[in-house]
């Protein structure tokens, strides 16, 4: 099982876009993908909540009732599968604490999934912030993917995401695993390529080659309740997630202690 957490604690930089079509890509090359929607503000569960998601089944049932995650799991029409979120997610913190246990729970969760879903690649759409939430994402994780928009704000966001995984390593007794995304890219500015330029400064051969670039599609399909191939699969955003897909598949065979999918 491939475990990808998608993270940065600045908001409207591409996160749940890119956990979304990410997954879609990985279906599409016959893969089977779970979404689990870790985002009190559950804004991948309310792109498919008109399709009659059942909102009784959700994330926090999995902290507060001890409900195994494969219980939790819902398919979706398009066939990804999803666990999803909602508001309670909120009072992880506030009822759990921020030890290592609550920390590792998720991690334990998933290793319990592992047995029945072994082949599966899991992309967890995290909070915004730097909590318990995006924290169990990081310690379940094989890989964490930061979203870094075409703007400064998101550099020094992504500069302290850097600075965060680097804290926790002595903790988990490992690298943290991490390649930098740049989206919402425009060639035709200026900026853009500032940004790009600035990121492979700071985090070298880390940033991936792949730019998601800023495409209506992109910007509609979550609106619709579907991903960018149901909306239009030869749209550019379509072309740009399918080439992540595939760069990620060099970086997944250089990871260590990695069941490749």
């Amino acid at each position: 099982m491939l475990k990808i957490a998608i993270y940065n604690h600045k908001a409207d930089v591409g996160s749940t876009t890119t956990a979304l079509n990410l997954a879609a890509a990985w279906q599409r090359q016959r893969q089977q993908v779970l979404l689990l929607d870790m985002d009190p503000q559950a804004r991948l569960t309310e792109t498919f909540k008109h399709i009659g998601l059942d909102m009784q089944k959700h994330l926090f049932r999995f902290y507060q009732a001890d409900t195994p995650l494969a219980d939790l799991i819902q398919p979706l029409r398009n066939g990804l599968q999803l666990i999803a979120a909602n508001k309670e997610l909120m009072n992880l913190d506030s009822q759990f604490g921020r030890g290592p246990a609550t920390l590792q729970r998720l991690a334990d969760g998933l290793a319990q999934l592992h047995k029945t879903h072994a082949g599966y690649a899991v992309f967890m759409d995290c909070f915004p912030g730097i909590g318990v939430i995006p924290l169990s994402a990081v310690f379940a994780s094989d890989l964490v993917l930061v979203p870094v928009s075409a703007d400064y704000l998101s550099i020094h966001s992504a500069v302290k995401i850097d600075k965060a995984l680097n804290a926790l390593e002595p903790v988990l007794k490992r690298r943290v695993q991490r390649r930098y995304l740049l989206t919402r890219a425009d060639k035709r500015k200026e900026m853009t390529a500032e940004v790009e330029q600035e990121m492979r400064r700071l985090f070298g051969s880390e940033v991936l080659v792949t730019r998601i670039a800023e495409h209506a599609a992109l910007a509609e399909c979550g609106r619709m309740g579907q991903h960018v191939f149901e909306y239009d699969a030869s749209s550019p955003g379509a072309r740009d997630h399918l080439t992540l897909y595939f760069e990620l598949q060099d970086v997944i065979k250089q990871l260590p202690r990695t069941t490749q999918v």
